[in-house]
This record gives C-alpha cells, sequence and structure tokens, in this order.
C-alpha cells in the first residue's frame, strides 16, 4: 500500500530540518526545492478520513501539526537564509500558488496554504514582517512576494496591509512591482481592499515618469479585481476611461487584456467591451492592434461569451478579416475560430431563409488563401460543416446541395500532395508531416461519414496521391547513385530521411484504408465499385519496386480481407470477388515466405498480427509456425505457439468460407510443404462438424500454452479469458450439434429417423440457451474489464458476445411453443417463463438501438407479467457498431422469429401425435442453417489481444476499524456484532498514456458468506501477496458486477450500504462502498459489514470494484491480491 502525503509528513519535515542545519548550502536549497514538489503534491490529495489515519497508523490531525512544522522551517529558512535560500523558498511558495489559480471556494478551504490549514499564521507573517522591516530592496520584494502567495491568511493582517501600501509609492522599481503583484493577490479575496488598490492604480498608470514595466504590471492589477460584480464594473469602467484617454498603441493592449479578463465574467461587460473594441478590427489600425483585438474575443469565445459578441458584429466581418494578408497566420486562425462559434450559435437561431445565408458566407470563405496553408484552418472548416448538417438534421431544415463537401476534400487532398512533395528533399521533412499527413485523413474521415459516393471520390484522390508517391520514388532510382545516398539518410540534425518518411506516409494512407473499409455500408454496386477501386490502388502499391515486402503485404490482405465487401453468407460477394480473395491470399502467403526467406523476424510478426487482426487466418499460421522456430525465449517461444494453434482454429472456419476454391490455397500450402493440418483436402476433412472439433482442440491447445507461460497471470489476463470464452463457445456447440446430430452428412436418414421419432434431444436445448446467454454475458464482461482496451476490440467483443445471445435465442426457441414444455429446472430460473424472459431480454437490450422493428416482435414473444425493464442501463463500451457481421446475426434471429411464428401457426392445425416431430424437424433445419452460417462469419481477433503488459486491476488494503495494536494485521470481530473495515484501493499498472483516462467515481463491493469459511487462524490475510486471479474460474463474478453496475447508474443510494441478499439461492451479506481517488488512483474509505450471524471461524471476502471514468463509461476492475480474511470470536 503506497503511503500518502500525509503518512509521509514527518519524514518531510525531519528531512528538510536536517538539511537546513548543513553548512552545505546546495543541499539545503535542493531540499528546500524537493519539499515544495513534495507539498504540491500533498495539495492534490483529498483531505484524510478516519480511514487514513487507521491504516496508516497516524494519529488524527497529525498531518496538519506537520504541515504547518514545514512551512514554518520553510519561513525560517527565508528569515535566515542567504539569497539563493530565500529565492528558493519564494519559488516554492509561488509554485504553490499557482497551483490555488482556478479552485473554487470549498477547494480553496482545504488548500494546504488555507487559512484553516495554517494555524500559525501569525506566526508566519511577523517573521516575514521582520525581514521586511529589516531588509534592504530585494529582501522587501522577495518578502511582498510571499505575502502575495499567503493572501489567504495575510490579506486580514493590518500591518502587512499598510506595507503593501507603503511599498506601491516606493522609488525602487523591483519593491513597487512586488508590491502590485502582493496587491493583485489581496484584491481578488478583499473588496475593501481593492477599493483602496483601484483609487492608487488609476493616479499610479498616468504617471509619466514610471518605468515601463511597472506601468504594465500596475495596468495589471485591474484585472484581478473580479470578487465581486460591483468591484469588477468599477474596475472595469476605469480601466476603459484610461484606455481611450492613452494615445500610445503600447498602453492599448495592457489595458484590452485587463478588460477582456473583468469581462469574462460578465455578459453586460462583454457586450459593452465588443461595442468598444471591435471597431478597431477596421484597416485604419495598425496589425498590432487589431491581433490584440482578435486575442481577445478570442479569449472571451473560450469562456463562452460567443452569444453576447454575436448581435455586436456581423458574421461577413469576421470572414473578411481571413483574407487580410497584413494579419499573420496565427492571427487569422484566431479569427476563423470567432467566425466558427458565432457562425454555431447563429446556426441554432436562424430560420431556414438565414441559415441558408450562412452556408453561403461559409462556402465563399472555403476559397480564402488561409485554407491552403494551414491544416488547422481545414480542421475548423470541417468542424464548421460537420456542424452545419448536424444543426440541419436537428432542426429539418432541408438545404439544397452544395458544393462545399467536395471542395473541403479537394481542400485536404491538396495539402497532402503539397506535404508529400516535402518527400523530394530529405533535408526538409521529418515526422512532423506524417504527422500532419494523419490528421488530414482524419479528417476525410469525418468529410465521407456513411455517403458512400465520397467514399468513392475520396479513394480516386487517395489513388493520384499514392501513384504521385510510387512515381517520385521510382525517379529517384534514375539517378546515378542518388537512391543510394538516400537509402543512407536515416537522420540529419534532427530530421527524418525522406525514404523513412515515405515509407510512413504510405503505412498511413494503409491506416486511413482499413478505417475507411471497416465503417463501409451500401449496396452491391457501391461496394463493388470500392472494392475495384481499392483493387487498383493495392496494385499501384505492388507495382513499386521501391516498397518492401512487408508493404505490399499488408496492403494485398486489404484485398483478402472480408471486411471489403463483407462475409459470403450475406449476400454482398460474388464469384470474382472470393476468387480474389484466394488469389490475393496466395499472394500474402508468398510475401510472408520471402518476409522470413530474409530473416525479417519483427516485420514478419507484425505481419503475422495485422493478418490474424484482418481474419487472414491461413497467412498468420504460416507466419507463427515459421517463428516459433526462431525464436529463444521460453515465453516467446509459448506465445508464439499458442497464436500458432489459434490461428489453425480459425483457419479450419476461413477455408469452409469458400471450400470451391480454398484447393488453390491448400495446393500451394502443399507445394510450400507447410501448415500440414491446414494442407489437407477441403472437400471432406473441412465438413463442418469435424472442422468444429478439431478447432476446439486447436484452442484448447493456445490456452494449454499460455498456462505454461509462468507470467501468464496478469501479463496475458485477457488472452487467456479471451481464449477461455471461445473454447467455452465451441464446447456448447459442438454440445448442441451432438445432441441434435446437425451439420452431420453421412447417414442423414438415419438421423432423421431417430430424431423424427423422439424428442428426448430437445429437453437438452434450454440447458444449451442458458450456457450461450450466459457466455454472452461473460463477453460483455471481459470487454469492461480493462480500461485501456481500443474501441475496435470492444466492437469485435459486443459482436461475439451478440453472436451467443443470438444462438441461445434460436436454441431456446423451443420455449415460446405451445406444445412443448420441460421438467428440468435451470439455475437461477425457476420456470420456463423466466428462461423466456432472460433471452428476450438479453437480446433486445443489445438489439434495440440498432433494429427496433426485431426488437417490437421479440417483446410480442413475452407475456406482460414478463415485461422487460433496464434497457437504457448498458455501459458505453458495449454499443455494438453495424456490420455485415452483425446483419449476418440479424438474419439468424429474424429466421428464429419466423420459426417460431410458423410453428405456432401450425400447432394449432397439428395432431398432438405429430406435434413434437414438428417441432424437432423444423428446430433442427433452423439450428443446422444458423450454425453453418455462424461458423462463416469472419469475427476476427481483438487488436488488444496482442497487447502483452500486465492488465490494470486494483488492490485492496483492508483493516479493522478497532484492530489492537498489539494485532495490527488482523481482522476480527466479536460474534454477534457487525464488522467495522477501513479499506484502502490502490489502482494498479496504469499507464499515460496508455489509458488516458481520469476516473470520477470508483466503488467496490466486498461480498461473503459461510461457505467461505477458511482454516487461516488468527486471522491473518494474504492480501499483500499477489493473486494468480482466474476471473473465468469466478461463478459470483457476472451477477457481483452486475450488482455493481446498476448501483453505479443509481448513485444517488448513499454510498456503504450493508445488507443480505441471496446469490444462488445461498445467503450472504454484502456493502458497496465509494471511494473519492486522487491523482495516483488511490481512494480510502470505511464500510460495515454485517456479519453478526456469522459463527465463529474465519471467512473470506470476496470483492469486485469498478469505477466510472470522464467519458462515463464503466469498466470493472479486476482484483490483483489476495482476498481478505476476517475472523469472527467468541464474545467476550
Amino acid at each position: 500500500m503506497e503511503k500518502v502525503s500525509a503518512a509521509w509528513a514527518i519524514d518531510w519535515s525531519i528531512k528538510l530540518e536536517k538539511s537546513l542545519r548543513s553548512k552545505n548550502p546546495v543541499r539545503a536549497v535542493e531540499t528546500i526545492l524537493e519539499t515544495g514538489e513534495k507539498l504540491e503534491k500533498w495539495s492534490k490529495e483529498p483531505e484524510p478520513s478516519i480511514a487514513v489515519y487507521n491504516l496508516f497508523n497516524l494519529i488524527p490531525e497529525e498531518d496538519r501539526l506537520f504541515s504547518n512544522t514545514i512551512l514554518l522551517r520553510l519561513v525560517d529558512a527565508f528569515c535566515f537564509g542567504d539569497k539563493l535560500v530565500k529565492l528558493a523558498v519564494v519559488r516554492v511558495f509561488m509554485s504553490m500558488f499557482k497551483l490555488s489559480r482556478g479552485k473554487n471556494k470549498s477547494e480553496s478551504a482545504t488548500w494546504i496554504l488555507s487559512k484553516a490549514k495554517v494555524h500559525n499564521h501569525l506566526e508566519i507573517l511577523k517573521r516575514v514582517k521582520n525581514v521586511y522591516d529589516k531588509g534592504d530592496a530585494e529582501a522587501k520584494a522577495l518578502a511582498l512576494i510571499l505575502f502575495g502567495c499567503w493572501r489567504d491568511f495575510a490579506s486580514e493582517f493590518a500591518p502587512v496591509r499598510y506595507l503593501i501600501f507603503t511599498s506601491m509609492v516606493s522609488s525602487h522599481d523591483l519593491e513597487v512591482r512586488s508590491s502590485l503583484f502582493a496587491a493583485a493577490c489581496f484584491c481578488e479575496v478583499a473588496d475593501d481592499f481593492a477599493l483602496v488598490v483601484m483609487g492608487m492604480l488609476s493616479d499610479m498608470v498616468k504617471f509619466p515618469e514610471l518605468m515601463p514595466k511597472t506601468r504594465l504590471a500596475a495596468v495589471r492589477v485591474f484585472a484581478k479585481m473580479g470578487c465581486s460584480h460591483a468591484i469588477a464594473n468599477r474596475a472595469f469602467k476605469i480601466c476603459m476611461k484610461l484606455m481611450l484617454e492613452s494615445s500610445d498603441e503600447d498602453n492599448l493592449v495592457p489595458f484590452l487584456v485587463s478588460m477582456t479578463k473583468l469581462a469574462s465574467s460578465s455578459t453586460h461587460l462583454t457586450s459593452e467591451l465588443a461595442e468598444i473594441i471591435i471597431p478597431f478590427l477596421g484597416e485604419d489600425k495598425t496589425s498590432h492592434v487589431r491581433a490584440a483585438v482578435l486575442r481577445s474575443l478570442h479569449f472571451l469565445i473560450r469562456r463562452g461569451m460567443c452569444f453576447s459578441l454575436v448581435h455586436e458584429s456581423e458574421t461577413a466581418k469576421f470572414a473578411s478579416l481571413l483574407n487580410q494578408a497584413e494579419l499573420s497566420l496565427d492571427m487569422q486562425l484566431k479569427a476563423l475560430q470567432i467566425f466558427q462559434k458565432i457562425l454555431i450559435y447563429k446556426l441554432v437561431v436562424a430560420d431556414a431563409s438565414e441559415f441558408h445565408q450562412l452556408i453561403a458566407i461559409v462556402e465563399n470563405a472555403s476559397h480564402i488563401q488561409i485554407f491552403s496553408s494551414s491544416c488547422l484552418a481545414i480542421s475548423i472548416l470541417v468542424d464548421i460543416w460537420k456542424q452545419i448538417v448536424r444543426t440541419a438534421e436537428i432542426r429539418s431544415i432541408q438545404f439544397s446541395s452544395t458544393s462545399l463537401p467536395l471542395h473541403l476534400v479537394v481542400l485536404v487532398m491538396e495539402r497532402v500532395t503539397l506535404l508529400g512533395k516535402l518527400c523530394a528533399d530529405p533535408f526538409q521533412v521529418d515526422y512532423e508531416l506524417v504527422g500532419a499527413v494523419q490528421e488530414l485523413f482524419n479528417l476525410l474521415l469525418q468529410l465521407v461519414g456513411n455517403h458512400s459516393e465520397m467514399r468513392l471520390i475520396v479513394l480516386d484522390k487517395v489513388k493520384l496521391f499514392v501513384e504521385y508517391i510510387v512515381n517520385l520514388t521510382d525517379g529517384l532510382r534514375k539517378t546515378d547513385g542518388a537512391h543510394e545516398l538516400l537509402l543512407g539518410v536515416i537522420s540529419y540534425k534532427g530530421k527524418r530521411g525522406s525514404v523513412v518518411v515515405r515509407s510512413e506516409l504510405i503505412a498511413s494512407i494503409h491506416k486511413f484504408l482499413i478505417v475507411l473499409l471497416e465503417n463501409l455500408d451500401g449496396d452491391g454496386p457501391v461496394l463493388s465499385q470500392v472494392y475495384e477501386k481499392v483493387k487498383l490502388l493495392t496494385e499501384s502499391v505492388r507495382s513499386c519496386s521501391f516498397f518492401d515486402c512487408h508493404t505490399k503485404m499488408i496492403f494485398t490482405l486489404l484485398l483478402h480481407s472480408p471486411i471489403l465487401w463483407g462475409s459470403p453468407v450475406n449476400g454482398n460477394s460474388c464469384a470474382s470477388h472470393v476468387a480474389d480473395i484466394v488469389n490475393y491470399g496466395i499472394v500474402s502467403l508468398e510475401c510472408s515466405n520471402q518476409i522470413l526467406t530474409e530473416r525479417n523476424y519483427w516485420p514478419a510478426y507484425r505481419a503475422g498480427v495485422y493478418a490474424a487482426r484482418l481474419g487472414a487466418w491461413v497467412t498468420s499460421a504460416l507466419i507463427f509456425d515459421q517463428l516459433k522456430t526462431n525464436v529463444k525465449s521460453d515465453i516467446n517461444c509459448c506465445w508464439l505457439k499458442s497464436l500458432t494453434y489459434l490461428s489453425h482454429a480459425e483457419g479450419k472456419f476461413q477455408l469452409l468460407l469458400m471450400p470451391s476454391d480454398s484447393i488453390k490455397l491448400v495446393n500451394w500450402l502443399r507445394s510450400k510443404s507447410c501448415l500440414p493440418e491446414l494442407s489437407k483436402d477441403a472437400s471432406g476433412e473441412f465438413a463442418h462438424c469435424e472442422a468444429l472439433h478439431e478447432a476446439h482442440m486447436n484452442l484448447q491447445s493456445s490456452l494449454g500454452m499460455l498456462g505454461n507461460i509462468k507470467a501468464s497471470s496478469e501479463v496475458f489476463c485477457f488472452q487467456r479469458w479471451f481464449l477461455v470464452l471461445k473454447t467455452r463457445v465451441l464446447e456448447t456447440v459442438i454440445d448442441l450439434v451432438e445432441h441434435l446430430g446437425l451439420l452431420n452428412q453421412d447417414n442423414k436418414k438415419q438421423v432423421e429417423e431417430k430424431f423424427l421419432t423422439g424428442c428426448n434431444s430437445l429437453q437438452q436445448l434450454p440447458r444449451i440457451a442458458v450456457q450461450l446467454q450466459k457466455l454472452a454475458k461473460e463477453f460483455d464482461m471481459l470487454a469492461t474489464c480493462f480500461i485501456d482496451i481500443d474501441d475496435s476490440s470492444c466492437s469485435i467483443i459486443a459482436t461475439l458476445s451478440l453472436s451467443c445471445s443470438v444462438l441461445a435465442f434460436a436454441s431456446g426457441s423451443v420455449l415460446f411453443l405451445p406444445g412443448f414444455s420441460f421438467q428440468e429446472t435451470l439455475a437461477p430460473f425457476s420456470s420456463q417463463s423466466g428462461v423466456r424472459s432472460r433471452l428476450v431480454q438479453d437480446l433486445v437490450q443489445r438489439l434495440w438501438k440498432i433494429d427496433p422493428e426485431i426488437c417490437e416482435k421479440l417483446n410480442i414473444l413475452v407475456k406482460e407479467n414478463e415485461s422487460l425493464n433496464c434497457f437504457h442501463l448498458q455501459p458505453r463500451n458495449q454499443v455494438l457498431r453495424v456490420c455485415d457481421k452483425v446483419k449476418v446475426l440479424l438474419s439468424i434471429c429474424s429466421d428464429a422469429l419466423s420459426c417460431i411464428y410458423g410453428l405456432q401457426k401450425q400447432t394449432n392445425s397439428t395432431p398432438k401425435e405429430d406435434i413434437m416431430s414438428l417441432i424437432t424437424k423444423s428446430c433442427r433445419n433452423l439450428l443446422s442453417q444458423g450454425i453453418m452460417r455462424w461458423m462463416q462469419i469472419p469475427f476476427g481477433i481483438p487488436k488488444y489481444f496482442f497487447n502483452i503488459r500486465p492488465c490494470v486491476g486494483v488492490e485492496l488494503f483492508a483493516l479493522s476499524s478497532d484492530n489492537s495494536k498489539s494485532t495490527p494485521d488482523t481482522i476480527s470481530v466479536e460474534h454477534g456484532f457487525q464488522l467495522s473495515l477501513d479499506l484502502c484501493l490502490q489502482l494498479k499498472n496504469i499507464q499515460q498514456p496508455r489509458a488516458p483516462v481520469r476516473l470520477t467515481k470508483l466503488y467496490c463491493l466486498l461480498y461473503s458468506k459461510l461457505a467461505y469459511l477458511t482454516s487461516t487462524q488468527q486471522g491473518e490475510t494474504n492480501r499483500n501477496q499477489k493473486c494468480c486471479y482466474s476471473p473465468w474460474r469466478d461463478e459470483d463474478l457476472v451477477e457481483m458486477s452486475n450488482k455493481l453496475f446498476h448501483h453505479a447508474v443509481t448513485s444517488g443510494k448513499k454510498p456503504g450500504v450493508s445488507g443480505r441478499f441471496e446469490w444462488n439461492n445461498s445467503g450472504g451479506v454484502s456493502a458497496i462502498v465509494e471511494f473519492e481517488p486522487n491523482e495516483r488512483g488511490q481512494g480510502f474509505s470505511s464500510c460495515l459489514l454485517d456479519v453478526s450471524r456469522f459463527p465463529v471461524g474465519s471467512y473470506q471476502i470476496k470483492w469486485l470494484s469498478c469505477c466510472i471514468d470522464q467519458h462515463g463509461s464503466y469498466w470493472n476492475l479486476l482484483p490483483l491480491n489476495g482476498k481478505p480474511v476476517f475472523t469472527v470470536k467468541k464474545a467476550s
């Protein structure tokens, strides 16, 4: 358990005291600055609670005592130290003072330099005042700065106020500027002080002999007089008068800055300021003045004062500023941002005619030169267009077609091409060029959206750019020896070589194409056109001899991957497309073989990972199979063997995708003597039933290889969990196939006779349906347990979860038929209607935003007393993205609904003795077709699967609130009493920017029951030891997560609620505790666990925590240490 600052306070105080007593002045300065950093860290932490004091064995208020001691020692160092020590002390307090800026009143009250925290503030002020009285001008200046930093308690000390007033009229400029700083600090918290200072400043700035720096400091003080509206209004009037009376443009800018800050908190003052300064944007004013006005308006816009400006200025006026060449690019961008904010506000309030006028203004402004020379300007213009489209949809305003989107595409690609031309000069490019191109491609993706026709235009433009890069590269080869020189240019004074940059540009284009195609949606003709354009683009890359095999391979995999046209079972593929899958698959295999022959193992591994993510499993199997023999590390060898088995398992399904064309792949593998398991004849051995069994065995082998790695507990937690769920899904599907005799092409007639006469197999369908529905929930759980997971991986897992839910509904379709009933009880359901409700509810929760029509049909299947609720309670990171894979699953669901409704009608007119035979035949046909289509869906593998690092989780530390000092590490309670616990949750393995999250809420569920009785003696716990936690083995994990999730989304309930609830018909006690996390993800709290009915003995406490991030997404945090153990003792 990491110590908080309060627990370190005594050590920091002792260390500071030793260093100050040292005769080495350098050591003293270093320790003072180090102490300042620690105090800054301390000031960011929440107030310590009783739990903190108990967990770290501290006396309440002990931390305040030592914090005051540290402050007093710093003051003593200032009083008696030399100049360097004094400067170090002032630097420390200045840094702490800057941290207090922007804090609200409640936060300021707990600030480490607040009056409530500094109990000996009078003594501190007197000692520093003594330095002021006896010191020279420099010492007085430093003392005044300290007074300003201590404004919370120094502003009420009359002698200090007098010193500031005296110093403001001093003859020493340094002392005057320091007093102005202190006065500005005091004006922020004291109205009466501000009134006096205001009068002095109005005379001071008019004094002609005042130094420019001092006058500037005096004008800046006006900006700090915003503690009340009356004071701010009066200061604004005085400042405005002084500005208008001043004839010097150099004096106008500081006045304008102060007025802007005063007006930023008042709509009235903002309107008044805008009325005064907007005329300064005229061409009769210098560019210096116009730039200052633009900065002021931009500041107000960022503070949300757009509505105060929009009535005072016309949008066209700011648009005209964009074309003024005398303004710098930075000022033009600020004018553009003001133009954007005012335009967005006007779009909301404009009627239809004004709406069209605003679009015309934007279209005219888009031809200004700034958009051809600035990526940021293009980005702002794209944002404006998106806002126009969004507002038009919300307000149902129809606007005529405009050429603006096409013009934006042209602007982006012209800028990309311009940046690409820099590749010709290796000394004019660096990595920033690649970053700029990537940002422009992101803008293209935003422009395209769901418009298929725009995709075709964009692909044409991208193809031209690729051809330009290819021609540029091939042209360099014709020069005598120049290409060899370029190949040697890798870095030159921090710059990147043009050859390297060109390769990265091609990689950026490839990433852009992946995202573009993943979001592809449209009819067959449009998809075919997109495919042909990507095919031509890929051929351009392959035709260039400059690019290596890795580059050619990743582009080839685009054509091999099903993401471009969807799964063949969805009807979007034609025969030529399927043939291309095989042909380009062979090309990717040849590229892989060449990369491995050249011993480029790291590029080969990256290519294998990429192939696996796209579903090119034969290619990934070849690469991983070859790599596993070329590594020396046992961990790497096991990892590659695991990937090989996984690729074999999925590769069997891939070959089923196109059995008639797979023979080409099989023949190539045979000719190279590669992958004997996959190079079998696809006509017999690759029948669906046998493929299921072989894939299941390969998944088990893959999982076993990961289990052999010693570091697999935390490092490979996601990988093992994912493989376990995939294996369980296949086990359940195989169970379903074997019970109903599905997918068996041999003895088909005999199997049908068996199942038409005997219907015992149907009794297994509800059990299988419940298992599949549980697996769907476990997939959901997997996606929410890794806070640093990427969106694409979440989408894949959500699709897998949906597939389990759809198969569960199809398997449980017999439950919705009046002629079927089953006798077996399926926990936790007590009736057949309960199973029906759960199956429908789980499916509707996933589909209600995707296909409302299917959801309406599903809801009809349940009775009114089986009503469904809580559809809206769905984690944001589990929302499905509509794609071809989802459409196939929807078709399976539709077939199941059609089968149910058809059987419901037929059973009314069918004799009773034939009803079960009819149900059996229909269900077998439904499930057989559904499983075959399910097997052909290319789900892919999550990108997160290849992130090999310790998983983000939490450690829990618990102690009894009334623990004895003789046994501080025990948790015990007397029989008949509730257990009072002090808790600490510590987030672990979080790394920025890998997981750039900010926790807003943190909860922990504690759960114990009589079954958790353990043999641990004397209540000793293993909470500080690392545990080998396997979440896929925890039967209570999903239900604990559900309880936490519902508490988190309805967090109006008081935290720390303790109670009893039933879990799987076994009584247990629970408590949900809320924590306030600090910047390190550490939180403290206390709770009561009602164990009063537990008999004497020792029991484990199972726990799970969750959090809500800054985006409102819900995440589970896996336990990384053991379960606390408490002992129930006999009552004394």
